[in-house]
């Protein structure tokens, strides 16, 4: 009684109302046949003649990007499927001039189909499927596909990548000579790009194009439609978290080569800071970095910061052996020759009772006035030495031309880096 009363119902209803949300009363009217489809109706046979393929007019859309995952290799998406072909046996006469009364939704289970899939799934998923037949025959089948499938992702040149990714459709019940899957009438233009773009991705590109006789993993002549795939990752953030960071160590543990060789305590300090903080920084980091087992281009530029901040280090420690061994004095050194006490100021010195000019206990001359003011104002003899070359020692000589050729190497490497990434980006 209850179904009665909704068929009655529906037939006095407005065909737009009835058709409104897709609900029970369209179903109920678009059901009322019970003999559609036909009950001699075969769903594995082709609508085609013998022979002949089946021609599937066919569009995809790509909806959305969700992830392309460094771990896993997978990418994962959401795809809309659009086909149309003419079967002959579901024709009908239309009960009225509406589109509704003109067109009849069935289940895809109960007509043939061309049997979509999306190759090289990690985990299948049935699709969501409509399917929609108009009294002429012609069959309207949509799908919404939630996949993840496998690709082949290089991250060598992480994290300035760009990737290609191609993902099969595939009628893999028929082979090219049964089913053709046409694509007609695609603009790649009009894709909104931005729109599929994910906040660590940029879509840059998108197409799909009909390959018919494709060799699958299910047939030799595989009717396929490719769908071709460009992005590439948003650099930013591994920009400033990452690579800035290393930057400024890398210029940082060249600055204590800048100062006199007599100001072993300053430069040993500032560069055991620099070491210690690039080891505990690429520990911090490392957590970022893709799980692969081959090196990427950020590997190679901590590796390269590393050593360069490593090879400042050691180079002022070898440089201090040499001022050392020519006999050369660290500022500490000056302080405790010229007994200046432990505070090294001129009123310690006074309080100890030190002239300016005297001869100390171990046969040296005691520094003069100028040099002794030139000391307590922080100007020591390197200073002078600076606007003098002729006055350097060996050791400085050899540090001041390490020094800018530290410098101009580290930048150097940089612009060559960045430079050839930037091609490939």
């Amino acid at each position: 009684a209850f179904l009665d009363k909704g068929l009655k119902k529906s037939r006095e209803m407005n065909s737009s109302t009835s058709n409104l949300l897709g609900g029970p009363f369209e179903w109920l009217r678009q059901n009322e046949d019970l003999d559609y489809p036909p009950p001699d109706y075969e769903t594995f046979k082709r609508p085609a003649k013998a022979g002949k393929p089946v021609n599937v007019w066919t569009y995809i859309r790509l909806d959305h990007l969700y992830e392309i995952s460094e771990d896993s290799s997978t990418i994962k998406f959401h795809l809309t499927v659009r086909l149309k072909w003419n079967d002959t046996r579901l024709r009908f006469t239309p009960s009225g001039p509406s589109r509704e009364a003109r067109s009849r939704i069935v289940k895809p289970e109960s007509i043939w189909h061309p049997s979509l899939m999306v190759l090289k799934e990690r985990t299948h998923r049935d699709p969501l499927e409509t399917v929609r037949v108009a009294n002429t025959g012609e069959v309207t089948y949509t799908a919404h596909y939630d996949s993840e499938v496998w690709a082949e992702i290089d991250f060598r040149h992480y994290p300035f990548d760009s990737h290609k990714f191609v993902v099969d459709v595939s009628s893999y019940r028929y082979s090219a000579d049964r089913v053709i899957l046409n694509m007609t009438n695609f603009d790649p233009n009009r894709v909104n790009l931005e729109a599929l773009s994910g906040p660590q991705w940029r879509v840059v590109a998108f197409n799909q194009k009909s390959v018919p006789n494709k060799r699958t993993v299910y047939l030799d002549n595989d009717s396929v439609v490719e769908i071709e795939l460009f992005v590439k990752r948003r650099a930013t953030n591994p920009l400033v978290v990452m690579i800035l960071p290393m930057s400024l160590l890398g210029i940082l543990s060249t600055l204590p080569l800048f100062l006199s060789v007599e100001k072993f305590s300053d430069r040993a300090s500032i560069a055991a800071t620099g070491c210690f903080t690039i080891v505990m920084f690429f520990f911090v980091v490392n957590e970022y970095f893709p799980k692969m087992g081959y090196l990427t281009w950020l590997h190679y530029y901590t590796i390269f910061t590393n050593v360069y901040i490593f090879g400042a280090f050691f180079a002022i420690m070898g440089l201090q052996v040499m001022h050392k061994a020519e006999g050369g004095m660290t500022d500490l050194g000056w302080k405790e020759r010229w007994n200046l006490g432990p505070a090294g100021d001129r009123k310690s010195r006074k309080a100890n009772g030190i002239s300016a000019g005297r001869t100390l206990e171990n046969g040296v001359k005691g520094p003069s006035e100028d040099e002794e003011k030139d000391f307590f104002d922080g100007t020591v003899s390197s200073f002078k030495a600076l606007q003098h070359p002729q006055m350097k020692s060996y050791p400085q000589l050899l540090n001041d031309k390490l020094a800018y050729g530290f410098l101009f190497g580290y930048v150097f490497f940089n612009v060559i880096m960045f430079a050839s990434e930037y091609e490939n980006w």
